[in-house]
C-alpha cells in the first residue's frame, strides 16, 4: 500500500488559535485512495526546517504534500525550501506570471510586485492551476517519490486536490497531465 505524510508550513500553525484542517481533509482524501497516512507535522517558517522537513518526509513515504507557504509574502518560504531540499532550482515562469495578474485584472485590482514571488517554479514541477487563488501547486517526481506544494487557504486547497492531485494519486490522467 502507498504512504503519505503531510507536512503544514507556517509559524501561526504552531500557535494556539490556528488548527491544521488541512492534514485532516488530505488524509481524508488520500484514504479514500487507498493511500496510509503515516506522518503528519507542522513547521514554522524557515526555509531551512521546511528543507529537513521535506528530506525527512521523503525519505519514509511515497507521497509527500506540503500545505501552505505559497504566498507572495517573505515569510512564504516553501519554494526555497522545496529547492534546497529536493537539490533544485527555481525558475521564473511567465505563463504563470500572466495568470497571476488575469485574476488580480479579474477583480480590477493592482497586483503588487511582491506577487511575482509565487510565479517561481521548482525545475521539474508540474504547475497545478489555482482558479482560486493567486499560489499555483506544484508537483514533482522525485526518485520515485512525488512533492506537491499547495497553497495553504483551504478554499484554495481543497478544489485544487479534487480536481488535479486525486486524479494524480489514483494514476488517472487529469487536466495538464
Amino acid at each position: 500500500m502507498p504512504n503519505a505524510q503531510i507536512i503544514a508550513i507556517g509559524s501561526e500553525m504552531l500557535t494556539p488559535e490556528k488548527v491544521d484542517t488541512n492534514s485532516l481533509f488530505l488524509t481524508r482524501e488520500l484514504n479514500n485512495l487507498g493511500i496510509a497516512v503515516t506522518g503528519k507535522r507542522i513547521v514554522g517558517d524557515s526555509r531551512e526546517e521546511i528543507a529537513e522537513a521535506i528530506q525527512q518526509c521523503l525519505s519514509r513515504a511515497d507521497l509527500v504534500i506540503v500545505s501552505g507557504g505559497l504566498g507572495p509574502t517573505e515569510d512564504d518560504l516553501t519554494r526555497d525550501g522545496a529547492a534546497l531540499a529536493l537539490g533544485r532550482s527555481l525558475h521564473f515562469d511567465d505563463e504563470v506570471l500572466e495568470g497571476i495578474a488575469t485574476r488580480f485584472r479579474k477583480f480590477n485590482r493592482a497586483m503588487t510586485e511582491r506577487n511575482r514571488r509565487q510565479a517561481f517554479i521548482l525545475d521539474g514541477a508540474r504547475v497545478l492551476p489555482n482558479p482560486h487563488g493567486t499560489a499555483p501547486g506544484q508537483a514533482v517526481q522525485h526518485g520515485e517519490q512525488w512533492l506537491f506544494l499547495l497553497p495553504g487557504p483551504p478554499r484554495e486547497l481543497e478544489p485544487m486536490v479534487r480536481e488535479h492531485c486525486v486524479p494524480l494519486w489514483a494514476g488517472r490522467p487529469c487536466d495538464g497531465a
